[in-house]
């Protein structure tokens, strides 16, 4: 039996296929999840992300959280996956009931505990378990979520970018051998796939990925968009947002939600009990929008033109890859709930003008996609930008150079390209090969951040945020020249590529004579240069 779990910044959905129905269904999982209206007329069945650890050994997770009054409790975390995706769960802990508990233990125990639900539904189950990831994420969030997930399904683990997946849930909708648009507007992040289709069998369906982009925005930053635009028009300071925002973000969350499923206006109060202040808050629809079309700063983009410099980047590499122009998709398909937001379906349908654009399964279409991936076939390509640091003389400084650029398929087979690997110091004798990996997603500039350590005012050295990282900077001196290299010697020539298991591999010689050149692995046994398609690190 099939089963698939989309791990949501705001809500998760689990999936499976119904072999009496013969089609895919989301079970009800009672005292777990809750149902959501959604465009297509059907409640949607979602799990929300969040789990609170109170004065028993066991969390509450779901709808038990909300259903007990806990979502703005000091103990509850909520939007773990931003946490993951960004820093790997690293953030500060929070210290409840005398211990402290970091994001990613929280992290662990959600995912944990949503599948042993899953199992406990379902009977001893040993089938693979598809999950679902961001276009965007790193490697680090990939890795994670495969180990919180492999504790309860021990019988394999499958995964599938979350784009892809949008495309295969609606794929009764869809043509084959033909090139469609996803854009994946959540509670994080908006991922934008163009895609070409191989629906040949159903069972084991196909899509190549021809363009991808990503932006870090999504509800979160709407929310806190809204919290600042009701802290202006209150004269709120940062004391009230410190003592009362978690409960006004919550609040302004439930309105934006009903704005979006077309309630003209929201009203709310909350008040202060420190200061005695009652905060009475009315949004309306165009309020909403006007805060969707507000920039930033100056020379900052709105969440419109973020959303379509987004789509300009996936579409630029669908025409340098396989010469698909925008106007050639035969279908737009959107998902999550931010899709719902007022003017965004309008932009999209602006944006491609003549095209059909599907919207009726903003929040299970990823799920039932990744379900319908379980045992398929699709082909990959890297996100990301795997680069080596080389000086620059012009500009007199370091760069990153691409060598396996964004948008190669893998695997590659042979070396995507060439480089001279060269000494930084004469009569040098190991040499250092570190590997960066670089995205091209930004993140919108916001006043407030909810994360691990509660709400608290952005600091100004993290509104910039560094968007490469090494992979390897404890593993990179391996290669041990003999004899010794001299500064600026062209002599050690690498290639690069990447195999099945998306690890980066190293074609590596030495051009010196007589060499005794040799690599070192980590477990201290060496390798006689020349080497082929060894792999180095996993991307």
């Amino acid at each position: 039996m099939p089963l698939a779990f989309d791990f949501g910044t705001c809500n998760s959905v689990v999936t499976r296929w119904n072999e009496a129905l013969n089609d895919i269904e989301t079970p009800e999982l009672p005292n777990l999840g809750i149902r959501y209206p959604q465009p297509g007329g059907a409640d949607a069945r979602v799990i929300p992300s969040m789990i609170h650890f109170g004065d028993g050994d066991t969390p509450l997770v779901g709808s038990q959280v909300a259903g007990a009054g806990l979502a703005n409790h000091p103990g509850t975390f909520r939007w773990l996956k931003m946490d993951m995706l960004r820093t790997g769960g690293a953030n500060r802990g929070r210290r409840v009931n005398g211990r402290v508990i970091y994001p990613r233990l929280a992290a662990d125990d959600l995912v944990d505990r949503i599948l042993m639900f899953v199992r406990g539904a379902f009977g001893d189950i040993d089938d693979e378990l598809v999950l679902t990831v961001p276009v965007e994420a790193f490697d680090h969030y990939i890795d994670w979520l495969r180990e919180a997930a492999i504790k309860r399904f021990p019988g394999g683990i499958s995964i599938i970018d979350e784009a892809t997946a949008c495309m295969l849930g609606y794929s009764e909708e869809v043509l084959d051998n033909e090139p469609y648009g996803i854009v994946d507007f959540g509670g994080g992040t908006l991922d934008v796939s163009i895609v070409r289709t191989d629906l040949r069998s159903a069972s084991h369906a196909r899509c190549r990925i021809l363009g991808r982009a990503g932006e870090e925005i999504g509800g979160i930053m709407i929310d806190n968009w809204l919290l600042e635009h009701i802290q202006q028009e209150q004269a709120l300071s940062d004391e009230d947002i410190a003592s009362i925002g978690p409960s006004l973000l919550e609040a302004v969350e439930e309105a934006k939600i009903a704005l979006s499923n077309g309630s003209p206006e929201a009203s709310f109060t909350r008040f202060n009990d420190v200061t005695g202040r009652l905060i009475d808050v009315t949004l309306t629809a165009a309020t909403l929008q006007a805060v969707l079309e507000k920039k930033r700063e100056p020379g900052m983009n709105n969440l419109y033109q973020h959303i379509v410099r987004t789509l300009d980047r996936a579409l630029d590499q669908a025409r340098d890859r396989a010469g698909i122009r925008k106007e050639e998709l035969k279908g737009i398909f959107l998902v999550g709930g931010s899709s719902l937001l007022p003017g965004i379906q309008q932009k999209i349908r602006e944006y491609f003008p003549g095209t059909e654009v599907h919207a009726g399964r903003p929040f299970e279409a990823i799920a039932r996609g990744a379900c319908r991936f379980s045992g398929g076939v699709i082909d990959q390509t890297l996100t990301h930008d795997y680069c080596l640091r080389s000086w620059n003389r012009e500009l007199r400084d370091f760069e990153l150079v691409p060598v396996v650029p964004r948008g190669t398929p893998y695997p590659t087979g042979k070396p995507v390209c060439s480089k001279y690997i060269k000494a930084a110091s004469d009569v040098q004798e190991v040499l250092g090969l570190v590997i960066y990996e670089r995205t091209l997603m930004s993140r919108p500039l916001i006043s407030y951040v909810n994360g691990a350590d509660g709400l608290r005012p952005v600091k100004e050295g993290e509104r910039l945020e560094s968007r490469h990282k090494a992979l390897n900077p404890e593993d990179s001196e391996f290669i041990h020249a003999v004899p010794p290299c001299r500064s600026g010697d062209r002599r050690f020539v690498a290639g690069f590529g990447v195999d099945k298991n998306r690890r980066l591999t190293l074609w590596l010689r030495d051009t010196e004579p007589g060499n005794q050149s040799t690599i070192r692995l980590r477990d201290g046994s060496t390798l006689p240069l020349p080497v082929a398609d060894l792999p180095v690190v996993k991307l």
